[in-house]
């Protein structure tokens, strides 16, 4: 399949461990015939290494950003071309300098060496992951050089690490669109944005690749019930809270093996919480592991268990991928009513939902499901054929890529008719 459509993704790192939905999205779309470029803000300080990636063929361009010179260079080339090209660059220049950090000369340089690289390769659409830094950076490059972007927002650049609303709104008016992972976020920015740019917000879950991740065998689960939490090992997953939980259960006479998955800064915290609570023989730390190997410890448990909340700083999970994954591989999940997991969970028939921060309820929905596996099974059949409807990659990643298509489409009318429109004021008498 050849669609002929360039894209180029504009990310702070690539490929990130915790990020691989990025991956998945552009190996998505490079079945469906596009080609994409990825421009990596920073070199990768976390690299995944997932036997998937091996199929990825875009072009990952570290970023080098322009110097001061250069920029300028650029600015006055782009002033020079056409009154519309001079509010171009004046409109870059003054975002940047008025970007509320007081790096905006800094994210212009780099923009600029976006600028320079999409131009010289063809982009028709310029898209970025991530609100903040990434989004802005986009920004400033289809300011320089006129060519149409959009980003899409998650959950820490929304809550917690996002740009002021002014800028928001900034962003939102000059993209073609904004994508967002849940229904919640949505309603949150259309708040945010005002009824006149809300629209703009459209909803877009993340995918999983359902051929890849299928459901284990009745027998992998049933033989012992054994949980898995897979997470960056930080506060908003809530691992300490699980942790808690399996030890309410182990007082109770209820000794259940759990995996956790995952490396971050709080492992070490988290270690200790074992040894305190006694756990030492029942929770295992496996360290990050591969997507595939992560795929078959999914297949194997009884339930995908991630106990979410809301940090202090107000970060929390969107749309957690491992719960999709979990669903896709046919197991039970439980999780907490933060963000968007109640449209991933169907409550009691796909999984359990229970409040945050609360080790006694967490430690309920694990007692009801350890001694139950056939209501576990029901969940994960039930799981697995919502995913099926919800977040299957190739369905979600081809209303994406329509709307890449379209909004290239539109930018090449519009830059015919300027064109046409200058032509005929130069043949004015």
């Amino acid at each position: 399949m050849t669609s002929g459509l360039r894209v180029g993704y504009v990310v702070k790192r690539f490929p990130r461990v915790s990020e691989t939905f990025i991956a998945q999205e552009i190996l998505e779309l490079e079945r469906r015939g596009a080609e994409v470029e990825v421009f990596a803000l920073n070199e990768n300080d976390a690299p995944a290494r997932h036997a998937f990636l091996d199929s990825l063929r875009a072009r990952i361009t570290l970023g080098r950003a322009a110097t001061y010179q250069e920029t300028w260079r650029l600015l006055r080339l782009r002033a020079g071309e056409s009154p519309a090209g001079a509010r171009a660059a004046r409109r870059a220049l003054g975002a940047a300098l008025e970007h509320p950090s007081g790096k905006g000369p800094r994210y212009l340089n780099e923009a600029a060496a976006i600028a320079r690289e999409a131009s010289g390769r063809g982009i028709d659409h310029l898209h970025a992951h991530f609100a903040n830094r990434p989004a802005f950076a986009a920004l400033l490059a289809h300011l320089l050089t006129g060519l149409p972007f959009s980003f899409t927002a998650h959950a820490k650049d929304i809550y917690a690490a996002g740009p002021p609303p002014s800028l928001w709104r900034r962003q939102a008016r000059s993209a073609a669109f904004v994508a967002t992972v849940t229904a919640a976020n949505r309603r949150h920015l259309g708040g945010l944005l005002g009824p006149r740019l809300a629209f703009k917000v459209r909803l877009l879950y993340n995918g999983v690749d359902l051929d890849a991740i299928r459901p284990g065998s009745r027998s992998d689960r049933d033989v012992a019930p054994r949980f898995l939490c897979v997470g960056r090992l930080v506060d908003k997953k809530g691992m300490d809270v699980l942790i808690d939980a399996l030890r309410l259960l182990r007082e109770e006479g209820l000794a259940l093996p759990c995996d956790i998955v995952g490396e971050g800064p709080e492992g070490g915290d988290l270690r200790r919480r074992v040894a305190d609570a006694d756990l030492g023989g029942m929770v295992e730390f496996l360290g990050a592991r591969s997507h595939e190997e992560v795929t078959e410890l999914m297949r194997g448990a009884r339930a995908v268990v991630l106990p979410c909340r809301v940090s202090a700083n107000g970060d929390r999970d969107a749309l957690p991928t491992v719960l999709l994954e979990g669903m896709a591989a046919g197991a039970a999940c439980i999780s907490t009513s933060v963000g968007g997991v109640p449209e991933i969970i169907a409550q009691c028939e796909t999984g359990l939902i229970v409040g945050p921060d609360s080790a006694r309820d967490l430690a309920e929905a694990i007692r009801l499901l350890a001694r139950d596996p056939d209501r576990a099974r029901r969940m994960g059949e039930a799981g697995r054929r919502r995913a099926e409807s919800l977040f299957d990659r190739r369905r979600n990643v081809a209303a994406l890529h329509r709307w890449f298509a379209e909004s290239a489409a539109e930018s090449r009318v519009a830059a015919a008719a300027g064109a046409s429109k200058a032509a005929g004021a130069r043949s004015a008498p």
